[in-house]
């Protein structure tokens, strides 16, 4: 099973991404992050949270730059 996909929770998320749980939450309700329902449960993908980040740089390094 060394295979297998790492889930993260919502705190988990939270705290990896050094923001409060209610934001993760407006991310995922939005349809900007994926998630997996387990149950009540909202679980992310490792995976998925890197590729979320990497989008988001890429966003940051294409708008333009106030000066």
């Amino acid at each position: 099973m060394s295979n297998a996909p790492t889930l993260l929770t919502i705190n988990e998320v939270a705290c990896f991404l050094r923001v409060h749980r209610a934001t993760i939450s407006r991310l995922i309700g939005a349809g900007a992050l994926p998630h997996l329902a387990v149950g009540s449960r909202k679980l992310v993908l490792k995976e998925d949270l890197l590729a979320f980040i990497d989008n988001r740089k890429r966003l940051a390094a294409n708008s333009p730059r106030e000066g």
